[in-house]
């Protein structure tokens, strides 16, 4: 760092001071270095600058503190990165609030601001434990980067899964980086760093508290294109997380679950109050421009097919070795140019393969 974001660092580090009265410093002294300079009754001037956070920023100006961070961060091989940086992940860049330092072990790629984030309970039920797995396999095979918060339950799992699909995650923390939490995900952190990446914007050895994670969760929701909640109560993290990527303007996407669980009421809750109703990956991936060209026939197709289509795709899907035009005709009774228009239809909208020999089966 030169001179000049090492005093927006050692700003930064000088007390929770949050972007809003960071900025307003910044346009009361024109400059970091300046507001370091600062006597405290000037700082006290700056409106939410009180007695103690003006004293912090006094003594943070002598202070060896950044410097002994920017150490240990060179040390475990974590980069620092300035919201004035260039390589500042571009989607919190214009938020409101956003964090003013990043803190990453790994590398983010421009290709990661095309993900999703997939957060939900700690307390993960059987059928949230598959419905996360089922939609994270699903987008992680299509290569696309999945974010979410290492917490216990639906945040691990969605973590794991991309990892065994060789696919990107990215793990925002609520705490340090150099803060093993929860401790059990120790390896799987280190895992994420080296196919994705770690972040936080704490100090590498802040502890999280109540505080830090819906902090945790705006950053989540800014990186993603869209959130996911697979299984979530009401007022959870998880929904803290969905607020802010509606308040972003992002799409919130819940999976329903029943009507008498606890960890399902936060995702019912969503889909009342106007989130997307995510009902297969499929789906979501359609509302989100995702699917490929066959992908997107097939979506069509399953909808828009009349009686003597769809009882054709029957009859092939129940065979296994597949049905040549003629055969198809004679079981439903049918002419060849009546059955040949529809199996066009059908292939053309990827839901059958015509395979050598005229034999049809179907493609999905």
């Amino acid at each position: 760092m030169n001179e000049k974001e090492l005093s927006l660092f050692k700003l930064i580090l000088s007390g929770d001071i949050g972007s809003v009265r960071f900025f307003r410093l910044l346009e009361k002294f024109g400059d970091a270095s300046s507001v370091l300079k600062a006597e405290k009754k000037d700082l006290m001037s700056v409106e939410g600058i009180g007695a103690i956070l003006s004293e912090a920023i006094v003594n943070s100006s002598v202070s060896e503190k950044a410097e002994k961070e920017l150490e240990l961060a060179k040390k475990n091989n974590i980069s620092v990165v300035l919201y004035t940086d260039s390589n500042y992940p571009k989607p919190l860049r214009e938020l409101p609030g956003k964090p003013l330092v990043l803190y990453i072990k790994g590398t983010i790629l421009e290709k990661d601001f095309e993900s999703i984030s997939i957060v939900g309970s700690r307390k993960i039920s059987n059928y949230g434990k598959t419905v996360t797995s089922d939609f994270a396999s699903y987008f992680a095979k299509k290569d696309i980067t999945i974010v979410s918060g290492l917490a216990r339950g639906v945040d691990t799992l969605a973590h794991i899964t991309a990892l065994e699909n060789k696919s990107r995650t990215i793990a925002v923390l609520g705490n340090g980086i150099l803060v093993n939490y929860p401790p059990e995900n120790k390896k799987l952190q280190e895992a994420i760093s080296q196919n994705g990446a770690v972040i936080s914007e704490f100090p590498l050895k802040q502890s999280p508290d109540k505080g830090t994670f819906p902090r945790r969760n705006r950053i989540i929701a800014g990186l993603s294109k869209a959130t996911l909640l697979t299984e979530a109560g009401i007022g959870s993290g998880a929904t803290i997380t969905a607020r802010f990527c509606a308040e972003y303007g992002k799409d919130v996407f819940a999976v329903p679950g029943s009507i008498y669980s606890t960890v399902s009421k936060g995702t019912n809750d969503l889909i009342q109050n106007g989130a997307c109703i995510a009902l297969s990956p499929q789906n979501m991936a359609q509302q989100l421009g995702w699917l490929t060209k066959n992908e997107l026939k097939k979506q069509i197709g399953l909808g828009c097919l009349d009686k003597l289509e769809t009882a054709i795709l029957n009859l092939i899907e129940n065979d296994s070795d597949g049905l040549p035009t003629d055969l198809i005709a004679e079981k439903l009774n049918l002419d060849i140019s009546e059955t040949s228009a529809a199996l066009l239809k059908l292939e053309v909208t990827g839901l059958i393969k015509n395979t050598p020999g005229q034999i049809y089966i179907r493609a999905y």
